[in-house]
């Protein structure tokens, strides 16, 4: 298991605020919940951060597949931003966008390095206080889902699609070398 965000340069396709996220931490929701952000995920966080020491807060809200999304500020900003360019339908986009916003929550990561986790998120995402979850890095933003049905999934998409993991650019002189 591991954990890194790297500092982009420039390319604005890539990752929102110029941090990407990736790796998976298998970590507990306690009594509480309260969820852990690992260090590493911290000081990266801290490092992008106008002042060393200013107090990290994070957008939470429910994602696909019912996983809880963790975005910084200014990558759900950026994302929002990003909507105005949707290709969907507009009707689609309105249910899209109420429910994203009304079911995303500002969270502070608090002086143990923990979030306090919206219990309305955690029911809608089937978490209860002590859950074992992963937190996985996807690109722009975390994903928090249950473990075992993160794992069961991860093994159900590499049986079913043992190519996924081909190299992008492999992929694209495949195109090149056919078109």
């Amino acid at each position: 298991m591991g954990y890194d965000a790297a500092s982009l340069s420039g390319d604005e396709n890539e990752g929102i605020d110029g941090l990407v996220f990736y790796g998976t931490h298998e970590l507990v929701i306690d009594s509480k919940n309260r969820m852990a952000i690992p260090s590493g995920i911290r000081a990266e966080l801290q490092h992008a951060a106008e002042s060393a020491h200013a107090t990290i807060h994070l957008v939470v809200t429910l994602g696909e597949s019912r996983a809880l999304s963790l975005y910084t500020r200014q990558g759900f900003e950026q994302h929002a931003a990003n909507l105005d360019q949707s290709e969907l339908d507009p009707e689609e986009l309105l249910v899209y966008e109420r429910l994203l916003f009304s079911l995303s929550q500002l969270v502070e990561i608090d002086k143990q390095g923990r979030i306090l986790l919206p219990e309305v998120l955690l029911h809608r995402a089937g978490l209860p206080a002590q859950s074992k979850v992963v937190l996985i890095g996807a690109k722009d933003h975390l994903e928090v889902h249950d473990r075992d049905a993160w794992n069961a999934y991860v093994q159900r998409t590499l049986d079913k699609h043992g190519g996924a993991l081909m190299n992008p650019r492999r992929a694209m002189r495949k195109q090149a070398a056919a078109g």
